[in-house]
Order: structure tokens, then C-alpha cells, then sequence
């Protein structure tokens, strides 16, 4: 498959249900190559089962990697991301919950155990992680993100670099907004274009993407949930009821788009009392999101030094790495690690 002529010939011969084909050449609005890649736009909006059937069509006659673009969606084969590619969303219904914290520290330990990682800040009014992960302005990018949107298909050899610090790839609205000054994205139609150009024109190598969103269902959560390809999600929340409440809302509307939850970390579980070594429970224990089937993970416990180290740019995983949040972590990668091996490309 060399041109755009060949394009049109493949897709022209997979059909729907009727036997019309799912995308005829006028509609194809965009056409790309480089190397062994090819870009393809279209103005139709296939569902994700029609897009895997061309993608694949695709694939067969060219044997390179192939993306499609769609008005409200980008693929690239597998769940979306690409072929054995995986893109989760850290969650919390609450803010307050640590869920920064807890998306660093987890992407240090799938990195730890031979995953390629990249944590992408999805809080596109409050980045944090340019802070947490102590990416200083001078180390971040020179030149300014080029939004991409309506401007046809980015050439992955122009597409920018992600920031890699502590063994994770990594990027942030905060790289390119001064501190202290908002960030002017707002609507929903600008922040799933937004989101959709940092998931897919930033050139990430990472096998798995974790996502770091913000609280509630905002424009974001409704973006991330229904114009990304999300393999699954992980929630963050306190133990105490009212902060399962808010991420009751969220697991609402995770259930009603179709995205896996995969478990629960209960962040600040309990503190350990320096006289006697026993459990001190900070907060009332609630079964909600236990009850709606949402396995638990892990039980993160209270550390001071867990807020202190990300304060310092030094997730406590490698600052203590043989302490017991860092055995927990390991216990939550395990599992998350074991999830993604489990469900595969499976749609």
C-alpha cells in the first residue's frame, strides 16, 4: 500500500451489515506517510468495532502501523492506543485524596517492574506533576506545544518528545503554562481536543499510559470518558464514606461509558503510632465502593514524608524505596500489572 489510491481501494471493500462500505473516498479528509506509517482522516464517525475492522484491513495490506482519525476519535489498533498499548485514568471523585501522589508512585513501580510508563497530567487547570516529579522550569521544553487541532495529520517525527524524569515518560500542561497564570482552555469541545492532542501527538514509547485526572466529572472526566481510548481505571479515595460518596459519582459514569475499573487504593489508611506500633484509623471505614464491586488494590498508610518528598520533586518510592509505602506500591503494581497482562487487546 503506497498512496492514497491504495488507501481508497482497501477501505472501499469493507462493508457494513448492507454492504455499503464504511468509508467511501469522499470522505476520507486527511492522508499521511512516513516510513512504515501511515495517517488516515475521515469526516465519518464508525463505531469502534467498524474502526478495528478497517485498521485492520489496513494492516493486512500495508504491514506498517496504521492510525485512524475520525472527527471525535483517533486509533491505532489494539484498545485504541495501538496494538498491546494501554491507557488508564487515575481516579478520584474527591479532591484532597492524593491522587497525584498516588498516579507518581504507581508509574515508578510498573517502571520498576520492566513496564514502559508515561504519566500524562490530565488536570488541565491544576498540573501538578511538573511539580512532583521535580521537572524545573529549565528542564522543561523550549518551544511551545503546537495545538495541532483541524491542521490535518502530525507526522510522528514532528510530533514532540515527552519529558523523562525518574525512568517515566511524562507531560503536563505545566510545562508549557507559567506558574501562577491559569491555563485559557476551557469548554468542552477545546479540552477533548486538548486531551486527544496529548494522548496521540505527543510521541510517548510507553506501553502504558496513566492518566492523572482531576476530581469530579468535569469536562475532563466526560472527555477522558468518552473520547479516549481507556483501557481501564484506578480509584483513589480516603476510607471514609464521604469521599467514596464523590467517587461513587464517577464510577457511575465510568460504568454507564463502558471503562473497566480495575480496583481502589485507600490513600492515608492509617497511621502507624510511633510509641507502640500499632494502626491508628484516621477515618471512618466505608464499604460504598467495596459494595459496588470495586476490588481494593492497596491501603496506602499515612507517611508524612510521602507529601514532603513529592513537595521535594521525589516520589517516596524511591526516596524510601524498602519502606512500607513502597511495599505497598509494590502490591498495587502487582495487581495492576497482573490486570493489563489479563485483559490483552481484548475489546
Amino acid at each position: 500500500m503506497s498512496g492514497r489510491a491504495d488507501v481508497e481501494r482497501v477501505l472501499a471493500a469493507v462493508a457494513d451489515g448492507s454492504g455499503n462500505p464504511l468509508v467511501t473516498p469522499a470522505q476520507i479528509t486527511a492522508f499521511a506517510t512516513e516510513g512504515d506509517w501511515v495517517g488516515i482522516g475521515v469526516s465519518v464517525e464508525p463505531t469502534i468495532d467498524d474502526l478495528r475492522k478497517l485498521q485492520r484491513a489496513l494492516m493486512a495490506a500495508h504491514g506498517g502501523t496504521v492510525e485512524l482519525r475520525t472527527p471525535m476519535r483517533v486509533y491505532r489498533g489494539g484498545r485504541g492506543f495501538g496494538e498491546g498499548r494501554h491507557v488508564i485514568a487515575v481516579l478520584g471523585g474527591k479532591g484532597g485524596v492524593g491522587k497525584s501522589t498516588i498516579a507518581a508512585n504507581l508509574g515508578i513501580t510498573l517502571s520498576a517492574m520492566g513496564m514502559t510508563v508515561g504519566l500524562l497530567d490530565g488536570d488541565i487547570h491544576a498540573p501538578d506533576m511538573p511539580h512532583m516529579l521535580g521537572i524545573r522550569p529549565i528542564d522543561r521544553p523550549k518551544r511551545a506545544m503546537r495545538t495541532l487541532f483541524g491542521q490535518g495529520i502530525p507526522l510522528p517525527s514532528r510530533r514532540q518528545r515527552p519529558v523523562v524524569k525518574h525512568g517515566l515518560e511524562s507531560w503536563s500542561i505545566g510545562f508549557v503554562t507559567p506558574d501562577g497564570v491559569p491555563p485559557a482552555w476551557t469548554g468542552h469541545l477545546m479540552i477533548a481536543g486538548l486531551l486527544r492532542h496529548l494522548v496521540f501527538d505527543v510521541a510517548w514509547d510507553a506501553d502504558v499510559l496513566l492518566i492523572d485526572a482531576p476530581p469530579g466529572t468535569g469536562d475532563e472526566i466526560q472527555a477522558m470518558t468518552r473520547d479516549l481510548p481507556l483501557s481501564g481505571a484506578v480509584f483513589v479515595t480516603t476510607p471514609q464514606d464521604l469521599a467514596q460518596m464523590d467517587a461513587e459519582r464517577t464510577l457511575t459514569l465510568l460504568n454507564e461509558r463502558g471503562v473497566p475499573v480495575i480496583g481502589m487504593v485507600q490513600n492515608m489508611a492509617a497511621l502507624t503510632c510511633p510509641h507502640c506500633g500499632e494502626p491508628i484509623d484516621l477515618f471512618a471505614s466505608s464499604e460504598r465502593l467495596a459494595d459496588a464491586g470495586v476490588p481494593i488494590l492497596g491501603r496506602v498508610p499515612f507517611d508524612v514524608q510521602l507529601s514532603v518528598s513529592a513537595d521535594q520533586g521525589i516520589p517516596l518510592v524511591l526516596g524510601n524505596p524498602r519502606g512500607p509505602v513502597a511495599l505497598e506500591f509494590a502490591r498495587i503494581g502487582a495487581a495492576v500489572r497482573k490486570w493489563i497482562r489479563a485483559v490483552g487487546d481484548e475489546a
